[in-house]
């Protein structure tokens, strides 16, 4: 799942990093250089003042019905895993387990000084200066996922989702690849063209929260006339 998902939850992003929308030309170079690995070195009150106002839009908006339709999955099926760039947790608070953040996340905190992470709702502050467990521009991405999604790979699926992604990066691509070259279903969610547009075998072009919502009311359908 990507950016466009939680759009629909009303939070714009920037680049992958909620709450931020570009309103003028020189807002990008803004929030890339606020939210860089450099910044946050040196000026750390910087990078935190934007943080602070993400962290704020963040815990405003609440996961949308295609949320919703993605826990109804993960409760129907023997197995279901979401891999999501998104850091919002908006995933996890509609009620979903099985989540794979390559991206990190936003309220994982972690002091540079002792490399200890752990969990908030929200943002608090310790003597030394902490941070999102989530790359910043100029960063690396974290291994961590990407052990965890080759593991589910090799796990094997049915059918492979790509909802909400508008830049399709390699490492997003690749399950759609895997399971296009053995002949299992792929499908693509989003208003966005990508990259793989034209190569997944079923395309649904439009929001990916009514998309989602009208597949779970087809699955729901689908149920009762099985027990009928």
């Amino acid at each position: 799942t990507g950016p466009s998902l939680s759009r629909d939850s009303g939070l714009p992003s920037y680049r992958g990093i909620p709450g931020l929308a570009r309103r003028k030309p020189t807002d990008g170079k803004q929030f890339e250089a606020a939210l860089s690995a450099d910044m946050i070195a040196t000026k750390p009150e910087v990078t935190w003042k934007y943080l602070l106002q993400i962290d704020a839009a963040v815990r405003h908006t609440k996961p949308n019905k295609g949320h919703e339709v993605l826990v109804a999955f993960e409760k129907l099926l023997a197995r279901s895993t979401i891999m999501t760039i998104n850091v919002d947790r908006l995933h996890q608070r509609a009620g979903s387990r099985n989540v794979i953040e390559m991206h990190g996340a936003l309220h994982d905190l972690v002091c540079k000084r002792c490399e200890l992470s752990s969990r908030h709702e929200r943002y608090a502050v310790c003597k030394s200066v902490l941070r999102p467990d989530m790359p910043l521009f100029g960063e690396a991405l974290p291994v961590d996922p990407f052990t965890r999604l080759q593991s589910e790979l090799d796990a094997g699926f049915d059918i492979v989702f790509a909802i909400g992604v508008g830049k399709m990066y390699s490492y997003l691509a690749r399950p759609l690849l895997l399971a296009k070259s053995e002949g299992i279903p792929t499908v693509e969610i989003g208003a966005e063209h990508t990259d793989l547009s034209d190569v997944v075998d079923f395309r649904f072009r439009g929001s990916p929260m009514r998309v989602l919502d009208l597949i779970g009311m087809s699955c729901t359908q689908l149920g009762r006339l099985s027990h009928e």
